[in-house]
């Protein structure tokens, strides 16, 4: 007799023989969904291939991403449902709301955009935003290697775009990273031609509360180790403004050129911004006005970096046109 194991598609751990169809018990206890339980309003979570394991796009803090079709329109989306785990807090309904609510103010074409939030009779809060069909620049770096200059300063070009808009609306990302960028090409027939749309505002907030005297945002800390301010990191004590996003796209930047983030730690106290690795840049041939950006956006204090995505945006477009002079050399 031959036995079959199970394998949880998620996690990797072995589903015991009388679980149910789908994931291992604590996947589907974690996502507080089965295929039983996949219809929110006019939206229903769609499932893969083998047609037992729900569409997952990501994991934050507080909710799961799935693809998922708009049952009056016919149209896909990504649909974020906070998890079960919070979905019974009042606090934190409410925070998921006003996260949704400050995504939502964005309508730039390198944003995926918000259109609508929920909340199921059963307390299940959720809301749909824009499908990107692509791959996020985290994925386009391993595929890829490294990038060329002028690539990597293009999709910089667009996220700086990105942050005027946002700023414009006086709300910080605060988890900008290679996973929360993605690229999708555009049908130019240009194989160097992309849009990048920055996804995931959730963790966005406003840089102008009535809570402190100074009219910024105190916060603690949110966001990925390797690629948030050193600010930011300062739980408790950081007043983050655009300038903390400029470092994290300038994280991103490197890390297009190098492959890796220029600080690297699995918690918030391994993360050490002392000096800047110049090395890596060297060893990936970055030429020197990529360089001279580089150590601007992620100067360890924020008076050091672009004072502005506007002022960042300029930076990058004048370093841009630099390097495609044809008299330019990168040796």
């Amino acid at each position: 007799m031959i036995t079959v194991i199970r394998v949880c598609s998620k996690c990797g751990a072995e589903i015991p023989a009388d679980a149910p169809e789908g994931g291992c018990p604590v996947c589907l206890l974690e996502s507080g969904l089965s295929l039983l339980d996949r219809r929110f309003q006019d939206y229903e979570i769609c499932c893969r291939e083998d047609g037992v394991t729900l569409d997952e796009l990501g994991r934050g803090a507080m909710g799961i991403t799935y693809r998922a079709k708009d049952l009056t329109l016919g149209s896909l989306v990504a649909l974020k449902v906070i998890t079960a785990r919070y979905s019974e807090d009042l606090e934190s309904r409410e925070r998921f709301r006003r996260e949704a609510r400050a995504a939502a103010q964005l309508r730039h074409p390198n944003v995926a955009g918000v259109f609508h939030f929920g909340e199921t009779d059963t307390g299940r809060c959720f809301y749909a935003m824009e499908l990107i069909e692509g791959e996020t620049v985290e994925a386009y770096v391993r595929r890829n290697r490294l990038i060329p200059p002028y690539l990597a300063l293009e999709v910089a070009v667009q996220g700086a775009r990105a942050l005027i808009a946002a700023e414009a609306h006086g709300l910080v990302h605060r988890d900008l990273k290679p996973s929360n960028l993605m690229i999708v090409r555009n049908d130019s027939g240009d194989p160097d031609a992309l849009v990048v749309k920055v996804i995931d505002f959730g963790l966005a907030k406003s840089v102008v509360m009535t809570l402190t005297d100074d009219n910024q945002t105190r916060v603690g800390f949110s966001g990925t180790p390797d690629f948030a301010s050193p600010e930011q990191l300062r739980a408790g004590q950081a007043l983050l403004d655009t300038r903390s996003d400029i470092y994290s796209l300038g994280a991103t930047l490197w890390y297009l050129l190098c492959g890796r983030a220029p600080f690297r730690g699995s918690s918030v106290g391994e993360v050490r911004h002392e000096r800047l690795p110049l090395e890596q840049l060297a060893l990936a041939h970055v030429p020197e006005p990529v360089v001279t950006l580089l150590r601007s956006m992620l100067a360890v204090d924020p008076q050091g970096r672009p004072a502005s995505a506007r002022e960042l945006l300029t930076a990058l477009q004048r370093c841009r046109q630099v390097i495609a002079n044809p008299s330019f050399s990168f040796t």
